[in-house]
């Protein structure tokens, strides 16, 4: 054999035999990271069965040891405990303010049915186990869509939220909205909440879509898409 061509069969074997090496490593996946139920919190909508209905927010935020903090309009937070398996997670407060939620999830942990019941009255629920965020989401980002009042009435057609780091402000006209109005409390990087008095509003983002329930004298409540 010409010693040229020894040379290029030679060359050739190594070339193939690193190139098969580059894409066996490049088939490597890389290991996914392991789901911890503490760097999540659930964000969801209630809605009465039945009478005059409205879709109000709550957030139960899930803490170390089993223990969990149940956040809706009211003024007070409500300390309960939590559950999981690979395929519900259930929340639970006892006494007087007893109430129950339970979360089926899927391979992914994925919310796909929702139940809530407090004291004897069950409602229809909505839930997302949504990552913690270390960042504002809402920040500098507005949203425009529908709200609705108590009695599933039209209130507010083309209304708009704009999200400042620390403040909010909503109007129909969004050239108009002063964004340092509502002084509001970051929940899980991607919920808000402001309490002015009586006055009470709360909501979260999700797929660019943000949910937010509001009291003043009545309910009002609406889902607005990210502009």
């Amino acid at each position: 054999m010409r010693p040229i061509k020894a040379l290029f069969i030679i060359l050739s074997v190594t070339f193939m035999s690193s190139g098969c090496k580059k894409d066996h490593h490049d088939e490597e996946t890389t290991p996914e990271k392991p789901f911890v139920i503490t760097e999540h919190y659930i964000a969801g909508t209630l809605t009465q069965k039945t009478g005059s209905k409205y879709s109000s927010v709550f957030f139960i935020q899930l803490l170390k040891d089993g223990k969990a903090t149940f956040i809706n309009s009211s003024a007070t937070n409500l300390s309960g405990t939590y559950t999981l398996t690979d395929t519900e997670l259930v929340f639970e407060v006892t006494g007087g303010n007893a109430r129950i939620a339970k979360f089926t999830l899927d391979k992914d942990k994925k919310v796909t049915s929702a139940y809530y019941k407090a004291l004897t009255t069950e409602y229809e629920a909505t839930g997302e186990l949504l990552p913690v965020k270390e960042t504002n989401e809402l920040t500098g980002k507005t949203f425009k869509g529908d709200e609705y009042k108590m009695g599933e009435v039209s209130n507010r057609t083309g209304l708009n939220y704009s999200f400042g780091a620390t403040a909010y402000g909503s109007g129909t006209d969004a050239t108009t909205i002063d964004k340092t109005t509502n002084n509001y409390t970051l929940i899980g990087g991607s919920g808000f909440k402001y309490v002015n008095g009586s006055n009470v509003e709360l909501g979260f983002v999700s797929n660019k879509k943000l949910t937010v329930f509001r009291v003043s004298g009545l309910y009002y409540y609406g889902k607005y898409t990210q502009q």
